[in-house]
């Protein structure tokens, strides 16, 4: 999944990247902060006038992660599976198709852009 900061000018990858809240003191506003693993420096990829907003918009990015489909192909699932993506809310397209092998495809091509302050309202 790609992350996209606020103002549209920043594309982070998110499964390698670290997520932090930061209550900065810049004119008393929380930013989040996105840094990308094995980098020292973070970037500022949001900033929202309390801590609350800023929470609110890091579990927005949560629930996009986790709602990112799964497309099986000729696959038989467990119920103790069908149950595992329910408790996770995923969604998940299952085909059965003639003569074509088993695959379990993640979809990550997902986008996330940080919500603005008016977008959280």
């Amino acid at each position: 999944m790609r992350v996209i900061s606020q103002d549209g000018t920043k594309d982070f990858p998110y499964d390698s990247s670290s997520v932090s809240v930061y209550a900065g003191c810049i004119n008393g506003r929380v930013y989040v902060r996105m840094q990308l693993c094995g980098y020292d420096d973070s970037v500022d990829v949001a900033d929202y006038s309390t801590e609350e907003k800023a929470k609110k918009a890091m579990e927005m990015l949560r629930v996009a992660y986790i709602g990112m489909p799964i497309v099986m192909q000729n696959v038989d699932i467990s119920e103790d599976v069908a149950r595992e993506f329910e408790r996770l809310k995923k969604c998940g397209i299952m085909v059965q198709t003639e003569n074509q092998p088993s695959k379990i495809e993640c979809i990550s091509n997902a986008i996330f852009q940080f919500p603005t302050e008016e977008e959280l309202e």
